[in-house]
């Protein structure tokens, strides 16, 4: 278990578990970002769960809640490890958890046409290609807003730009729709994009993704490496 999965759950991320249990127990709690895999295709229900950090999960009593899971689905948890014993397979006791927002990669020629106010990116990392887990980019994000009118978000493959660059990165733009809300109070989300073979062939060493932050008038970009 790597980065993505800590000792410590903040409040901030626990108020957005969407369903809790009332077990209780003393064991350390963790959290992790997750994809669910059916082994084969056919399968009824999901047979288990990959953490981002390349962990096998295996729930001791699955939640109702997540039985009709699609296959690559993608979730957040909190959970203990019963057993205490942590290695590349677990078993763990799910506390809470919640479903990740999914899009699709946009691709075309003209990015302005899906917004240019800033947006701050948080953090930005890849997972998957593991025990049948697809692969993806995630996406933490703070923009600001009065709550008047919708935002929206994409992450584009801007045709114009050459890709992959010289060094074999794949470049991608955040973009942030405010559609005129005035800017205010700050509100975080995260985002998963599937990464079709397009993105993730031989040769190419990653993603990089330039976004305008909220206080900045220049352009930043996170370099996102896959996994050698």
């Amino acid at each position: 278990m790597k980065n993505k999965l800590m000792y410590t759950i903040s409040a901030a991320m626990a108020a957005i578990a969407a369903v809790s249990s009332c077990k209780i127990d003393n064991s350390p709690t963790y959290f992790s970002y997750m994809t669910a895999v059916k082994e084969q295709p056919s399968s009824q229900g999901i047979s288990y769960l990959v953490t981002d950090d390349s962990t096998l999960v295996y729930p001791t009593e699955w939640p109702s809640g997540l039985s009709g899971m699609k296959h690559n689905q993608r979730l957040f948890a909190t959970f203990s490890v019963p057993s205490g014993e942590l290695g590349d397979r677990i078993e763990a006791s799910f506390q809470s958890y919640g479903y990740v927002s999914e899009d699709s990669i946009t691709v075309t020629s003209s990015p302005d046409t899906l917004g240019s106010d800033p947006v701050d990116l948080i953090e930005a990392w890849h997972s998957g290609g593991i025990y049948g887990a697809g692969r993806f980019v995630t996406i933490s994000f703070t923009i600001s807003g009065a709550g008047y009118y919708r935002h929206s978000i994409a992450l584009v493959d801007n045709t114009g730009s050459a890709n992959p660059d010289a060094e074999g990165y794949w470049n991608l733009e955040l973009r942030h729709n405010a559609n005129n809300d005035p800017q205010a109070y700050l509100s975080q989300s995260v985002f998963s994009f599937p990464l079709s073979e397009k993105y993730t062939a031989s040769g190419i060493k990653g993603l990089r993704i330039t976004y305008q932050p909220l206080n900045s008038t220049s352009v930043q970009t996170v370099t996102v490496p896959y996994a050698n």
